[in-house]
């Protein structure tokens, strides 16, 4: 099997089931992690103030999106993965045809799909047409949480008219305690076990994702702790696809 997991942000898949990943690469599987919103804030504009706001926590220095691609790729050879980038940056850098800020607040972050945006999810449709693989299988989030950038991948993946999995985005599965695949009625659950060797790459995985640390878990030895309780708890090892 070759597995293709649409990532909307650096971290997504990994968080999410790193695990999983690695206990089917290791199976002799191809995985490849997609992350969509890995490019540049736009040139010769200023840089919105809730993304400076982020810039400071992150701590990533002065080329934070250099910075992410590089904590990604070491995640993904920690759960043996390949990565692939597209070119949209992630919302807190985006602008409207307006030029208004598309996120303003932490508030902004849980919006649907803003209209001027539909453009974006068509160009990333056809972006993924003309570079999946015929027989691969694509997994993209359920966006569990309702981050407006993982709204958005999913309704470009739902666009494609081709087989589907999903999984559930942690941290949001784990915070809002949403176990069950969203606008998926009618889904049939595959689950693969993940081992002690595949938590242990699944941890790696995620700490390699120092500038994020902080704000998903506030330190590492918080993270070990709601990384072990949710893969203890069945967490990170199910795709849904719909039936």
């Amino acid at each position: 099997m070759h597995w293709i997991y649409l990532s909307p942000h650096f971290d997504d898949a990994v968080l999410s089931c790193g695990g999983m990943i690695w206990e089917q690469a290791r199976s002799g599987e191809r995985v490849e992690i997609w992350t969509v919103c890995a490019g540049s804030p736009p040139r010769g504009q200023p840089l919105p103030e809730f993304a400076a706001l982020l810039h400071a926590e992150w701590k990533a220095g002065k080329a934070p999106i250099a910075r992410r691609r590089a904590e990604d790729r070491a995640a993904c050879a920690a759960v043996g993965a390949q990565p692939r980038y597209w070119t949209l940056p992630d919302c807190i850098y985006r602008r409207l045809p307006s030029g208004e800020e598309l996120v303003r607040s932490g508030a902004d972050l849980w919006m649907p799909v803003h209209p001027a945006e539909l453009p974006t999810v068509v160009r990333l449709r056809a972006w993924l047409q003309r570079r999946l693989p015929p027989g691969a299988l694509l997994v993209c989030p359920l966006s569990l949480g309702n981050h407006i950038d993982h709204r958005l991948v999913r309704a470009a993946a739902e666009r494609l008219r081709r087989p589907l999995a999903y999984y559930a985005d942690y941290p949001y599965v784990a915070q809002r305690s949403l176990w069950l695949p969203q606008g998926l009625p009618e889904a049939q659950m595959h689950r693969v076990k993940v081992s002690p060797e595949g938590f242990k790459a699944w941890r790696a995985g995620v700490a390699c994702y120092g500038s994020q640390i902080s704000s998903l878990f506030g330190t590492l030895e918080e993270m070990d702790i709601q990384l072990e309780e949710f893969w203890q708890t069945g967490g990170g090892s199910s795709l849904w696809r719909p039936t």
